[in-house]
């Protein structure tokens, strides 16, 4: 079932599609099963195949490939750029760390952490008169 939803998340769905079903599932062994990392490794792919396709004609017929890929690369880019279609901007959480009192205290306690020490506090390591003359 993997294989069908990377072929519509990218529309790879016509009769004759980019990519094979071998290709396919090489990807997501390469990425573990993981569905939208093989979605971009894919969709990089399939622009590569479309971009080295040329234009032919054979009588009435015309197959425009450098066409093909401009358009897959102008809608791979708004999946990319775009936060409502692209599942790792939707995804991402920000994060603050150490601003709360809590984290502050957390990481002066910890011995491995280096943190400045407040001028307020008395400094113990610093001789008497070391900065006077």
């Amino acid at each position: 079932m993997s294989v069908q939803e990377i072929r519509y998340i990218l529309g790879d769905t016509s009769d004759l599609p980019v990519m094979s079903d071998q290709e396919i599932c090489w990807f997501l062994d390469k990425n573990e099963g993981n569905i939208n990392r093989t979605a971009m490794d894919v969709a990089k792919t399939m622009l590569f195949k479309l971009s080295m396709q040329s234009s032919e004609t054979v009588d009435i017929f015309s197959i425009n490939g450098a066409k093909a890929a401009t358009q897959y690369m102008a809608a791979l880019k708004m999946y990319i750029k775009d936060p409502s279609l692209n599942p790792f901007i939707q995804n991402a959480m920000p994060y603050a760390g150490g601003i709360s009192k809590s984290d502050m205290q957390a990481n002066d306690a910890e011995p491995d952490n280096n943190f400045v020490q407040k001028p307020s506090e008395d400094r113990v390591d610093i001789p008497q008169g070391y900065f006077e003359a």
